[in-house]
């Protein structure tokens, strides 16, 4: 059976990012999947990104291949800031990075992960099975779309996630209604209306709307307001500094994993929202059934009871939950220590299982609110990728409270839970 050092499962910014960087070390390793699939295919046409274009691009070993370069390259204009990138952009410079950084992908699927000497056994939907001596989970947020427990017993058809579409003109001349109040659902809402559907957004708080960023930063400036690839201020150098947020209490954790840079819009998206569709906050969705060919969708706001539509988009984020990963069986999954769905990973994004990472948004709860964006990317991997080039010394695994677990359960090197 062939073999590999490491196996990326997945080829979006996080697993080309750490593949990049094995092989700027020389270590050998597969990835696996098509690059940049959940941006490609389900991500809307004609969507910008929230963060800006100097945060968006992926961690590299070398300096060059950011999208200020690829810009460059391509003689194409770039701002740092105050111009929001667009999807199409992104996806060029990504397809630029795979070039230059990652030119050998295995275009195909993960079918099952299982337990092995010396590691794991790999096995693909159309390629011969592998054996692994580390595997690192990178699939991003796609499995994870959450649909909330009042649409869930609804068909397909007649609901959806935001990360379902990409292309929306079916919806014209159809009325939608949008759950949600965060960036993929007021988004949703500018496109589908500019598609020419009769779309209204429902959502249980009013929305925020970001204020621009400042144009030009001075030197003082940049002190008074530091700037980092996640935001921009003092609270954000905290956010993106995951040695820092692992030393907050457990029950601080488990709610800023979340919140932090919660549900708002885009300044530059509230002209094409706000004043232009129905906006329904304060509206809490009560119950959801088919009514004719559409949905009847029951509120309980200060203005409105009811709202039949003929389809609902659930904006409404992603909840991590790794019996959501149809390739990771039960057996190997109850091995995994988690807090709330996220698995407990150490500082380099190892699993309590020897040799299994997590790259992305699984890791927040353990690495911090970064890993849900692209600028978690050079936070970790660098150091995941030096982790696996280097000789491993056996240490005492941890449980979720920090402490060293009972020299019976050693089996494992370096597992910081906390």
């Amino acid at each position: 059976m062939p073999s590999s050092e490491v196996l990326i499962i997945g080829a979006g910014p996080y697993g080309l990012s750490i593949s990049a960087y094995l092989r700027s070390l020389d270590v050998d390793h597969l990835v696996v999947g098509r690059p940049l699939q959940t941006w490609r295919a389900h991500m809307p046409a004609g969507m910008f990104l929230k963060s800006e274009p100097y945060a968006s691009d992926f961690a590299s070993p070398r300096d060059g291949y950011d999208l200020r370069e690829f810009c460059a390259s391509q003689g194409l204009d770039y701002a740092d800031r105050l111009e929001p990138l667009s999807l199409a952009r992104l996806l060029d410079y990504g397809d630029w990075y795979v070039k230059h950084l990652v030119p050998e992908i295995l275009d195909d699927t993960v079918t099952e992960v299982t337990a092995a000497d010396g590691g794991f056994r790999v096995a693909f939907a159309g390629t011969a099975p592998v054996l692994a001596r580390h595997v690192v989970v990178a699939t991003g947020v796609r499995p994870h779309a959450h649909i909330p427990v009042e649409l869930t017993g609804l068909p397909s058809d007649l609901v959806t996630h935001t990360i379902d579409h990409h292309e929306l003109d079916h919806f014209a001349g159809r009325s939608v209604a949008v759950l949600g109040a965060g960036q993929s659902a007021l988004e949703m809402t500018a496109l589908l209306h500019e598609q020419g559907a009769d779309v209204r957004v429902i959502a249980r708080k009013p929305v925020n709307w970001l204020a621009p960023n400042p144009e030009h930063i001075s030197p003082l400036g940049h002190i008074r307001r530091p700037v980092n690839k996640l935001c921009e201020g003092w609270h954000c150098t905290f956010w993106n500094t995951p040695a820092a947020y692992r030393l907050l209490p457990r029950e601080v954790k488990v709610t800023k994993t979340r919140t932090v840079l919660g549900p708002s819009g885009s300044w530059w998206l509230k002209e094409r929202v706000d004043g232009v569709v129905e906006v329904l906050a304060r509206h809490r969705l009560v119950n959801a059934a088919p009514n004719g060919s559409g949905v009847r969708l029951s509120l309980d706001g200060p203005e409105r009871d009811v709202v039949d539509v003929d389809h609902v988009v659930a904006g409404t984020g992603f909840r991590i939950d790794l019996a959501r990963l149809p390739f990771l069986p039960e057996d190997l999954r109850s091995k995994v220590t988690n807090v709330n769905g996220y698995p407990l990973v150490s500082r380099v994004g190892e699993s309590a299982i020897p040799g299994l990472y997590f790259a992305g948004a699984p890791t927040a709860y353990s690495l911090g609110p970064s890993a849900r964006f692209i600028a978690g990317t050079h936070n970790v991997a660098a150091k995941l990728a030096k982790s696996l080039d280097r000789p491993r010394r056996p240490r005492r695994p941890r449980a979720a409270n920090g402490k060293a677990e009972p020299e019976r359960l050693l089996t494992a090197p370096d597992h910081a839970a906390t």
